[in-house]
């Protein structure tokens, strides 16, 4: 007789926690419309809802980015191409062509000094020595323009430049003896200035020919510029997803104690929240 009433009371014990189960789910159920999903977003876990769905659209705007910055990147690396296959000249940074006013200005020096003999006013001279250095940075100019073009430089065009350079190296002689130098010095000041000159024209005459121009340059300057943005937008979009994975590694978790602790089994537990895991983030990814 009392075996049969422990039997009794065991049985009665297992019912209970099984309505206790029954119960605890129906009342969830009935607040969140039958699913204890719905209940632990609504309730228990809705801040880390919220933060799944900020975290998500945060991570729609970086794809975004990344993707356009993808593009961008593309176009720039197909235009810096383009020009590159049409550049005539050699593969060095246009900035060296920054030198070419500086060899124009050494230029109007050192013909400054030639000129200022010839005439009386010191404007004059001025005007002489700009219009003998923009001839020769021309001369420079169009002697660099033949051989981009694969075209020789006639002898004669050669012949020329020497001239001009010998014939400001006998002005700056000549002024500087009139100034009052000796012939030593006067000797000394024009060869020291004909080689100024001589070496300002052959420098922007190579300048030109193995630097870039100013479209391959800003297209250079563009694609590095393009290549920068895009690895900023991989790498914000590499942290968004990083703190997206975190946030849903806590959520997974905390929703399985949850489960846990309305007596859920655990394997069903883990199934759903699994699945509650991929139902919000996995999808949207």
């Amino acid at each position: 007789m009392t075996q049969i009433d422990a039997g009794r009371d065991e049985h009665q014990s297992r019912r209970n926690r099984a309505s206790s189960w029954t119960n605890k789910r129906f009342r969830h159920a009935a607040a969140s419309r039958g699913s204890p999903e719905g209940f632990y977003l609504a309730v228990p876990g809705k801040s880390l809802s919220r933060l799944i769905s900020e975290l998500l659209d945060r991570l729609a705007d970086a794809k975004a980015q990344e993707t356009a910055s993808q593009d961008a990147l593309e176009r720039a690396d197909g235009k810096a191409g383009e020009r590159m296959a049409h550049h005539r000249g050699g593969n060095h940074s246009w900035l060296l062509r920054l030198l070419i006013p500086l060899a124009f200005l050494a230029e109007a020096v050192t013909a400054f000094v030639a000129m200022e003999v010839l005439v009386p006013s010191v404007l004059l001279a001025a005007g002489l020595a700009g219009l003998a250095a923009l001839a020769g940075t021309g001369m420079a100019c169009v002697l660099a323009n033949r051989r981009l073009n694969r075209l020789p430089v006639p002898i004669t065009a050669r012949v020329l430049e020497g001239v001009f350079v010998g014939v400001l190296t006998a002005l700056r002689y000549d002024s500087l003896h009139v100034l009052g130098a000796d012939w030593v010095a006067a000797a000394g000041g024009a060869a020291l200035a004909a080689l100024i000159s001589a070496l300002g024209l052959l420098g922007i005459e190579e300048v030109l020919v193995e630097t870039h121009t100013f479209s391959v340059f800003v297209s250079k300057v563009r694609l590095s510029y393009r290549g920068w943005q895009c690895t900023r937008a991989a790498q914000r979009l590499g942290r968004v997803q990083a703190r997206v994975e975190a946030a849903a590694d806590k959520v997974q978790q905390h929703f399985l104690d949850f489960l846990l602790k309305e007596d859920m089994p655990l394997n069903e537990a883990r199934q759903r929240a699994v699945a509650l895991r991929r139902a919000l983030v996995d999808s949207e990814e």
